[in-house]
């Protein structure tokens, strides 16, 4: 993978040949640094595998299922440490989900504990019966560009300042995300914009967060004030489906890991999204 500055550039040629200089000047800046999970290519990161929880830690449960163990993440031996917005400097999180069917959908506070993410000094531990074990597969974390997706308000306010622009976009996007990902490798991802399979998902962690059910298959309707509050919602991790991992959230399908600013990870909502 290019580095970001030389992935600007490409991104640049891109945009230049179909749109013009304001609108490229428009829509450049909506860029987010993030950090693919691949095959190969980048600094080795390990989903599944033997599970870790910080020590004396009980083994997390939902309606008296147990959890299950997707990963854990060292973030200072990332790439770009502290450069990738959402994503922690320093420290570990590990992460579980109830990944089982029925699974939470992160559509009502209820579901709360069906996911966690603990954070600091973790060890190894035994998973109780009924725990699913994925297998150990190594992934590779590296920087790419991340454009948001054609449904992000932030793309849908460009289109009202330049009309037309959102169908030249809609291909755009879908050239860089190829470029991406070539050979439509599962979308695993770390930070910056969230690779929508439905509708964005900073008003379903707002709504859903807050004791509100999402009972709609549209974005919920907010105020003013509560659009700015559900952009405070931002990306953490990104975990498609994926045959290697034995993951299969709906084809397509994604789980969310998502924050806010000053905001501690375990406070992390989860949301999915399947066609």
């Amino acid at each position: 993978m290019d580095d970001l500055t030389a992935q600007r550039r490409r991104l640049r040629h891109l945009f230049e040949r179909f749109v013009s200089p304001e609108m490229l000047a428009a829509a450049l800046p909506l860029t987010r640094p993030a950090l693919r999970l691949a095959a190969e290519g980048g600094t080795p990161v390990d989903f599944g595998g033997v599970p870790l929880l910080p020590p004396g830690e009980p083994w997390p449960t939902w309606h008296g299922r147990p959890l299950d163990f997707l990963g854990a993440i060292d973030f200072a031996g990332l790439p770009s440490p502290g450069e990738i917005p959402g994503v922690p400097a320093a420290g570990t999180a590990a992460f579980y989900y109830a990944s089982e069917v029925p699974r939470p959908w992160g559509d009502e506070s209820a579901q709360r504990d069906g996911w966690r993410v603990f954070t600091g000094a973790v060890e190894r531990a035994s998973p109780p019966p009924g725990a699913v074990a994925f297998p150990r597969t190594r992934l590779h974390a590296a920087p790419f560009l991340s454009l948001p997706s054609p449904q992000e308000p932030a793309v849908r306010r460009l289109e009202l300042r330049y009309p037309g622009l959102l169908a030249v976009y809609e291909q755009l996007h879908a050239v860089w995300s190829r470029h991406i990902r070539p050979g439509g490798l599962p979308a695993h991802q770390l930070g910056g914009w969230p690779t929508l399979v439905q509708r964005p998902i900073g008003p379903d962690c707002l709504y859903a967060s807050t004791g509100r059910a999402l009972d709609t298959p549209r974005s919920p309707a907010l105020t003013p004030e509560e659009a700015r509050a559900a952009e405070e919602w931002h990306l953490l991790l990104q975990l498609d489906s994926d045959p290697r991992l034995g993951w299969y959230w709906g084809d397509p399908g994604r789980v969310y890991f998502c924050g806010r600013r000053e905001h501690p990870l375990e406070d992390a909502w989860l949301t999915v999204q399947a066609a």
